[in-house]
């Protein structure tokens, strides 16, 4: 095997980013729950439905259906000029997505304004456009971008105002909530770092009618026992509202299908393949 030199690298764009969100989620004296979500009708239910909606989607809009119920949800801790609170007025959340960028796999943070506003329909094509749209024409992840190349100082300089001083824009920009996926081949996190008041960590996969979803809380605004009723309550909006609006795309892609024969004046002919009976 050759001989590899060792050598100084400095940190990538992306590396600079991640490092700074990690630096202010150190401050953060976080908490984690995990519980298991009966979703057994709303996985048969999702997969009856096209397009396909992401487990992402459907826990990011119950989440913030239930943040209009629980306003701690939508609060953040700050600092300065004195301790105290901040509630925000509406739910953002701010998701992570690893995406390939000049040459290195990278995290961005796509913003969700209101998801409790939108259908599962609009979220789901948000969600696809940050997943799949060219990186450079996404216009937070170039804001992403750029901002990393500021000299260190002026990013620390940057990420005090926003976070300590005005939070308004934190909440605006970093959002009331974040998300991210937990589990992934197998393996689960325990917890997030994270600079939010509160993460959902999401299990991709429904294994066995359960969803594994994992809640990291900062214990300054929020204690143990209400984030265990939070994703019991989670629980009860994706089995009811969330439940309901799938059923509604499912029926509604029947309807169209009907209105579409109905529309031809008679059904489609089905002919038998070769030795069917």
């Amino acid at each position: 095997m050759a001989n590899q030199l060792s050598r100084w690298r400095k940190l990538s764009n992306g590396r600079r980013l991640v490092c700074d969100v990690i630096r202010i989620a150190q401050k953060v004296p976080s908490a984690g729950v995990l519980a298991d979500l009966n979703v057994q009708e709303l996985a048969e239910c999702r997969r009856q439905v096209r397009p396909r909606i992401a487990w992402n989607v459907l826990l990011m809009k119950a989440y913030a259906l239930l943040g209009l119920e629980r306003p701690e949800l939508r609060q953040l801790y700050a600092p300065w000029p004195w301790p105290h609170l901040y509630q925000h007025r509406k739910n953002v959340c701010v998701m992570t997505f690893s995406r390939e960028h000049d040459g290195e796999e990278r995290l961005f943070f796509g913003r969700f304004n209101e998801p409790d506003a939108s259908t599962l329909l609009e979220l789901q094509a948000r969600y696809d456009e940050y997943r799949e749209a060219p990186v450079e024409s996404i216009k937070q992840f170039r804001h992403q971008i750029n901002f990393a190349k500021f000299p260190g100082l002026v990013r620390r300089l940057g990420w005090w105002l926003m976070r300590d001083v005005w939070v308004r824009k934190a909440a605006s920009h970093m959002g009331t909530f974040g998300m991210s996926i937990s589990g992934f081949k197998d393996a689960f996190g325990t917890v997030h770092l994270s600079p939010n008041t509160t993460t959902l960590g999401v299990d991709v996969i429904s294994r066995g009618g359960t969803s594994r979803t994992l809640l990291t809380f900062d214990h300054r605004v929020i204690d143990g026992k209400p984030a265990i009723d939070i994703l019991q309550e989670l629980g009860r909006i994706l089995r009811g509202p969330i439940l309901a609006e799938l059923k509604s795309l499912r029926s509604g892609e029947s309807s169209a299908e009907k209105l579409a024969v109905d529309d031809r004046g008679s059904a489609p002919l089905i002919l038998p393949m070769k030795g069917a009976a």
